[in-house]
């Protein structure tokens, strides 16, 4: 009961972010949405910006549905990709102001949120970094990726470059489809010898 809770207010409190926007939602207007007093968002959250930056544990729900899927891609490479693409989506779902607002509190917080190294910030995450890393040395191993370059590095430019991407999307308004840019970077970098729309 309590999680589901914390999940009311979490999903209901990011639906008004996108709405209204991040700054010009107040605690009150989550606790009115929710239906619940200030006592139980505290317990539950400290405050907006330690909710937002829970965020992620609604993109993990995704997670083994599309897992499910990556069996169905024919390609080392493509199934890679598959697993990148959970975080991507992830960040594409919310709106331009709730990423800006999320990449400055996990900078000001030092989460490492957006860390490109493995860490224990979300055991889940973690896990979909080691099944990168795994896809890679296989498509690595099939030659499907010609690149002479370590899977930990070729991870590494991948997130550098999707991080950039991400602040990129965010200053200029949302104005292209995140998932497709962060698409054709992935190929670029993995460098796949087979052509990809």
């Amino acid at each position: 009961m309590i999680e589901n809770i914390k999940h009311i207010i979490l999903t209901n409190a990011i639906e008004l972010f996108k709405k209204n926007g991040f700054d010009n939602v107040t605690i009150n207007e989550i606790c009115e949405n929710c239906n619940i007093t200030k006592r139980t968002f505290y317990y539950h959250y400290d405050s907006k910006k330690t909710l937002l930056l829970n965020y992620f544990s609604l993109v993990d729900e995704d997670i083994e549905t599309t897992l499910k899927d990556i069996d169905n891609e024919t390609t080392w490479l493509d199934k890679c990709w598959k697993v990148k693409e959970i975080h991507v989506r992830g960040i594409a779902n919310l709106n331009t102001d709730i990423l800006k607002n999320l990449i400055k509190i996990d900078m000001e917080q030092q989460n490492s949120m957006f860390s490109f190294k493995l860490n224990d910030f979300d055991p889940n995450l973690k896990k979909l970094r080691q099944m990168v890393i795994e896809y890679t040395h296989k498509a690595q191993e099939t030659g499907e990726i010609d690149a002479d370059t370590s899977a930990e590095d070729l991870s590494y430019c991948f997130a550098s470059a999707f991080l950039g991407l991400a602040v990129n999307w965010c200053s200029t308004g949302g104005s292209y489809d995140l998932v497709e840019a962060a698409k054709k970077y992935f190929y670029l970098i993995y460098k796949n010898t087979s052509s990809h729309k």
